[in-house]
């Protein structure tokens, strides 16, 4: 077992958290591996480096959605849509060190209290999302979780950003640092001018969020009440309609209790792959990481990782 730890997790309370998770790990597996990368691209290096000779059984991401998503990256060839040459072996894992740690929902494991997903590998799909940059180049990148344009997007670049009482508050209580953030965006947000283009259907009008989902979870507490699942080979793709705030505020809130499907703010898909063209380059959000684009295609990639179940 192979880990990649992010020690800055959740404030920097990581490293801490850590400790008693990797006390029990020890006591199972005596060929356990913990690498602290100094950044990311040091990280994604250990990962690929690992596929060079035997790769391990399992890569486990410790850390936040993010370094899952770093690790996942690290692993898919975006020359076959694939794991790399060698990593076909090895399975994803991770252990929930982060601040909101939606990889591990509905989470049924834990060591030390820490969510962890290290049991038997199942098959599931991944998210492809090949985007426009606003400096004319293209880019991959590949998502486990959900992606998102408006709202949402707007939010996480703002939470993983946070200073003053916002950024005090995140490393004290996580929700109410997540509802602070959402409040400040929604007092300042306007209805985002997006195409939202799937395969026979089209959405036209400004909205509010759109969600393309492979897990329902998202944002620290909320939820979706639609179908999608981790291994369907479809997303859900959920647009939030404009509305004024306090409106949103209400869709929010009905979110935190699982309700989506029955708002009047409600338009809801389920497809292969959809792209978003908005009007002028926009955040998006990838498992809670952003990138600045000029549109973005966004596509599954059924079943083809190895997940740690729950």
């Amino acid at each position: 077992m192979l880990v990649i730890l992010n020690p800055q997790s959740n404030a920097g309370t990581a490293l801490q958290r850590w400790r008693p998770v990797e006390h029990a790990l020890r006591e199972r597996d005596t060929d356990l591996t913990v690498e602290m990368p100094s950044d990311a691209e040091q990280a994604a290096k250990v990962v690929r480096a690992s596929f060079e000779s035997e790769a391990p059984d399992v890569i486990v991401a410790a850390g936040g959605d993010g370094m899952v998503n770093l690790v996942l990256n690290a692993i898919m060839d975006p020359e076959t849509d694939r794991p790399r040459r060698g990593a076909e072996r090895s399975a994803l894992g991770a252990v929930g060190l982060g601040s909101s740690n939606d990889f591990h929902k509905p989470g049924r494991t834990r060591i030390a209290d820490i969510p962890v997903r290290l049991g038997p590998a199942e098959l599931v799909d991944v998210g492809k999302a090949t985007m426009l940059l606003p400096d004319g180049t293209r880019t991959v990148r590949y998502f486990l979780l959900n992606a998102s344009m408006g709202l949402v997007a707007a939010g996480n670049h703002s939470f993983n950003h946070a200073r003053g009482l916002i950024g005090w508050l995140k490393s004290r209580n996580v929700e109410a640092a997540i509802i602070a953030t959402a409040l400040s965006n929604i007092a300042t947000h306007k209805p985002l001018a997006v195409q939202v283009r799937g395969s026979d259907w089209v959405h036209t009008a400004p909205i509010t969020n759109v969600g393309v989902l492979k897990s329902v979870h998202f944002a620290g507490g909320m939820y979706y009440d639609t179908p999608v699942t981790r291994a369907d080979g479809r997303f859900d793709i959920n647009i939030w309609e404009a509305a004024g705030r306090a409106r949103i505020l209400g869709l929010i809130a009905g979110l935190y209790r699982g309700k989506f499907v029955g708002s009047a703010l409600a338009t809801c898909h389920r497809d292969t792959s959809v792209e978003l063209r908005p009007a002028a380059p926009a955040p998006l959000e990838l498992d809670g990481e952003i990138t600045i684009v000029e549109s973005a295609r966004l596509e599954v990639l059924p079943q083809v990782l190895k997940v740690c179940a729950l």
